[in-house]
């Protein structure tokens, strides 16, 4: 039995995880408080904000580390 490996399994979990954590929010719903936004009630709201957030973060760091940390080629010479 062959398990799966590398960037596919990375996937599978990732997946599983998304999928557990809107169950999650269906399971336990966002309470009724009278302040706060009626968009935070919606179900998997948190899970799509916390998705949503990994993934601009993770755009920025990438935008950040090419024009601040990347050198030229000629950099040594």
């Amino acid at each position: 039995m062959k398990i799966f490996t590398g960037k596919k399994a990375t996937w599978i979990i990732l997946a599983i995880l998304a999928v557990i954590a809107v169950v999650i929010g269906f399971i336990f719903p966002a309470g009724e408080e009278e302040h706060g936004f009626s968009w935070t009630h919606f179900n998997g709201f948190y899970a799509l904000l916390g998705f949503i957030g990994c993934v601009v973060m993770v755009f920025f760091a990438k935008w950040i580390s090419h024009y601040w940390l990347e050198r030229k080629n000629d950099y040594y010479d």
